[in-house]
């Protein structure tokens, strides 16, 4: 059998391009022909997948700045098209085609190539660009999350996107142009979900199989955490609104707490300006912060937008440390049930400030840090174990659920 792994991007920069190198891994090291198309220059790829079959197109995300002909262009770019056709004409063996990534860069051309061959094709919902123009079912002015119908007239009408309502509009003909490939081919996508939550939102369309294999988590830190013992409030992630570090500081404001918060992105300078009592290095080593999760006695995870997994909070829990986590988070419902942590109410630093006022409580953090230890045992398949399953989703040994 062949896969043909298909991701916008070579570098990893998130937690989906990660997954789809893996399985890439996972793949070459089951015996299978392995063959890649991605957007970027494929650097990322060297050399660790210097013998796989790569197309690179040599093309830059959208984030990073097009003209405007590129965003138009993005709506269906043909060198995309041509190059999916190009890899499926290249082979007689039974294929896989594998899609992570192509809203930025690939754009929804590659369907339109798959759609005309009868290979199997697997898409993994990484966030809810299947189904959302802007992906992350959440109005980013007023953040609140989405329940309008994707596509319908009221959210042509509404100005949700991140950036501007010309983006949106971008974004709404984007998804227009990916549902264009018709009834009959996304009929017969199999969808992986990173959270079986995932799918309640993904069903208004015509996606009709769905299967859920959890991102492969390893712990933070190489022994279990006292985090009862520790005094340390950790944030680990992306630097932006959605990711809701704006939230977290007006509760730490509030408070006067003081708390770690690791990570890049376009708050990054903002975070240091508003909390000059709080350790904000932007990005970290690995080594750095598995010593930093070490003395941790809470991580934080205030996503205003319902995060789909939330791969930062698992790491934690393995480590046995709690988590407070928004109420859109996916998450949520199994943390609070199994004890390993406490909710917050989206988008509300009181609410936040709260939580954080409970984790002063010795006793109450032992109980939780016990609870989030016995929850990590179970809340992620091993790496080992994820790639035997994503292989036998290859293979056909794995079943999808039909709605």
């Amino acid at each position: 059998m062949r896969l043909i792994l298909v991701n916008d991007v070579s570098t990893v920069r998130g937690g989906a391009t990660k997954v789809a190198l893996q399985c890439l891994d996972a793949s070459r090291d089951a015996g299978l022909t392995c063959a890649i198309l991605v957007g970027d220059d494929g650097e990322g790829l060297k050399p660790r997948f210097a013998g796989i079959r790569t197309v690179a197109l040599g093309e830059r995300p959208l984030r990073e700045g097009p003209a405007f002909g590129d965003i138009l262009a993005k709506n269906y770019n043909r060198r995309a098209h041509e190059a999916m056709e190009g890899l499926l004409r290249e082979s007689d063996e039974e294929t896989v085609v594998h899609v992570h990534g192509w809203s930025q860069i690939l754009s929804p051309s590659i369907f339109y190539a798959l759609a005309k061959h009868e290979v199997k094709v697997i898409v993994t919902a990484h966030d809810f660009f299947l189904s959302c123009p802007n992906g992350g079912l959440i109005n980013f002015h007023s953040g609140d999350v989405c329940d309008i119908k994707p596509l319908s007239a009221a959210c042509l009408t509404t100005n949700c996107d991140k950036r501007n309502y010309f983006h949106k509009l971008w974004r709404f003909r984007r998804t227009l142009t990916q549902r264009g490939v018709g009834e009959e081919f996304w009929s017969r996508v199999g969808i992986v979900l990173a959270h079986e939550n995932m799918e309640a939102h993904l069903r208004s369309g015509p996606l009709q199989h769905f299967t859920t294999l959890r991102t492969p988590t390893e712990p933070l830190t190489r022994t279990p955490v006292e985090a009862w013992r520790n005094r340390r409030t950790v944030f680990l992630g992306r630097m932006c609104w959605e990711k809701g570090v704006r939230t977290l500081a007006d509760a730490l404001n509030q408070t006067g707490r003081t708390a770690t918060l690791i990570g890049r992105g376009p708050l990054l300078e903002e975070m240091q300006r508003a909390l000059p009592h709080c350790f904000v290095p932007g990005w970290l080593s690995d080594e750095e912060v598995a010593r930093i999760a070490g003395e941790a006695r809470v991580f934080v995870m205030p996503s205003r937008m319902p995060e789909p997994y939330g791969l930062v909070a698992a790491e934690a829990l393995m480590s046995g440390i709690p988590v407070i986590v928004s109420s859109n988070a996916l998450i949520a419902e199994e943390v609070e049930k199994h004890g390993a942590g406490l909710v917050f109410t989206s988008g509300d630093a009181a609410s936040l400030a709260e939580k954080l006022a409970q984790t002063d409580d010795d006793h109450l953090m032992r109980r939780l840090s016990e609870g989030a230890l016995a929850l990590g045992q179970h809340i992620a398949p091993s790496r080992a174990e994820w790639g035997r399953r994503m292989v036998d989703i290859y293979m056909g040994r794995g079943s999808f659920s039909e709605h």
